[in-house]
């Protein structure tokens, strides 16, 4: 084999709830992925939150683990992030973080929201209607609980970019987070900075437009790496000197875009911690403003979240089923007597928190029709956004032709069932896909996203190139009829 062939050229990292990955292609089509639990999780004020001076310590573990799999680093890159969308970094003169980053499991920001959306005329009208989680309400609610720590803000912005800053020096404020969280005019992308300053006064002062750095597109290089003088960052500068940053992604447009969701007739579900109902639309595309609006290159990404999907499975299975493996689960789901199963609501913030929560829904069950119950109830949910996405453009727009399903959930034979019914009835005709990838990067969509735009930033292929040449999806089996019915009168599917 030939140093060449054996080369990576683009990494895609990954920063999710749970761990730190990294992706790699080389150039003679192997694939390789490594990655570590995710360190520093905390819980701040009472919601879950992410020292972020662990990141450094992490990339150059899976780094490690990487050229230990045969894929050398020697010949610079290029190197592109998925990370958690909304997590938020504020920092220090130094640069340094004052505080651990909100994740977007924090949703304390509820007055803030209610004054963003309904007390600053025009401000949702441009920036989109704000959620507790995000920047544009929990940087004022992180003040607001810690006073003293506003005079010490020097810099505001997403995780992902205070990585690529750490890395080149060169702090920029990714188009692909900032315009889901309320930072970013919708129809520019340039920093909402009039409405930003009345959001500020109107709130103490406690959101400021100078504190975010200039915006960058997804696909923009940030810089090249360079040598650190923080200690922390010291050894994994040394290990990429030179290599190119491009933008960070939000984790749901890199999962968007590592399903090859690549045009607007296709809509990506993905049953991760959260789950996600993605769709690629234009620009000027009219819509009802019910979805969370990203960034997507050259268009627009909408976004409608189950925000506890796996997460919310995980705590089913700690109060229920603590000892069962997940194929136990799917096999005695499968042999539930869906007539007596029940839909249930998702669990309370809290139970995030906590990691268990008891449903009186459940309560007389057989353990077979438990298990059967929250799959469906899972199900259901992500359909009903589904349904609501399907109507977020006026005038439907370009008509849905496919639907691709993605995520650890998406596995289990029970939920795929009801999805592929569920998503027939609301488009008949459409084709409705998984992957059918092979290898380490299977399913880890976020790090395949990654990988493209680092591809992307490098080369200025198009996303639609790529994916063309990287997607690999089969279509879904439709059930039987006799089971199809059961399914279809345990969710109520007419």
């Amino acid at each position: 084999m030939s140093e060449a062939t054996s080369q990576v050229r683009y990494l895609g990292f990954v920063f999710s709830t749970s761990e730190c990955g990294v992706a790699a292609i080389r150039a003679d089509g192997r694939e390789a992925y490594a990655s570590t639990p995710i360190e520093g999780r905390v819980t701040w004020q009472g919601w879950p939150a992410h020292y972020l001076e662990h990141t450094p310590e992490m990339m150059v573990r899976v780094l490690d683990r990487l050229e230990a799999k045969g894929f050398p680093l020697d010949r610079k890159g290029t190197m592109s992030a998925s990370w958690r969308q909304h997590d938020l970094a504020v920092l220090d003169d130094q640069d340094a973080p004052l505080a651990p980053a909100p994740s977007w499991q924090c949703n304390g920001a509820t007055e803030e929201t209610r004054t963003l959306n309904q007390d600053i005329a025009g401000f949702a009208e441009s920036v989109g209607t704000i959620e507790p989680r995000f920047v544009a309400a929990k940087l004022p609610w992180m003040l607001g609980r810690i006073p003293e720590m506003r005079r010490h803000v020097h810099r505001a912005l997403l995780s992902g970019d205070w990585l690529a800053g750490k890395l080149t020096g060169s702090y920029r404020l990714s188009a692909s987070d900032a315009i889901c969280n309320g930072l970013l005019d919708q129809r520019t992308k340039a920093l909402a900075t009039d409405a930003l300053k009345r959001a500020g006064r109107k709130l103490g002062k406690r959101l400021d437009p100078a504190w975010f750095p200039e915006v960058i597109a997804s696909d923009g290089i940030v810089g090249r790496v360079r040598t650190s003088s923080d200690p922390r960052f010291a050894a994994l500068s040394k290990r990429l000197r030179g290599w190119k940053v491009a933008a960070a992604l939000g984790d749901n447009q890199a999962t968007a875009a590592g399903c090859g969701a690549a045009d607007h007739g296709t809509i990506v579900i993905s049953l991760g911690t959260s789950g996600t109902v993605n769709r690629v639309v234009p620009m000027d595309a009219p819509l009802r403003g019910r979805a969370a609006c990203f960034e997507y290159w050259d268009d627009r990404l909408l976004l409608m979240m189950l925000p506890a999907c796996a997460s919310w499975y995980e705590i089913f299975r700690a109060t229920y089923a603590t000892d069962l493996p997940h194929d136990t689960l799917n096999e005695r789901a499968l042999r539930a007597r869906l007539a007596g199963t029940k839909l249930m609501s998702p669990p309370p913030d809290r139970a995030i928190t906590r990691g268990t929560h008891r449903w009186k829904a459940l309560e007389g069950m057989k353990p077979s029709e438990r298990i059967a119950s929250v799959q469906l109830s899972i199900a259901a949910e992500m359909l009903a956004r589904v349904r609501a996405m399907l109507r977020e453009v006026k005038g439907r727009g370009e008509p849905v032709r496919r639907f691709i399903l993605t995520g650890g959930l998406a596995q289990a034979p029970l939920i795929e069932q009801a999805l592929v019914l569920g998503l027939d009835a609301m488009a008949p005709g459409a084709s409705i896909e998984q992957s059918r990838r092979r290898g380490p990067l299977a399913f880890k969509t976020d790090a395949l996203g990654a990988l493209y735009n680092a591809r992307m930033s490098d080369t200025r292929e198009t996303l639609a190139g790529i994916a063309a040449r990287e997607s690999k999806t089969k279509r879904c089996r439709m059930p039987d009829t006799r089971r199809a019915s059961a399914i279809r009168a345990a969710l109520g599917i007419d």
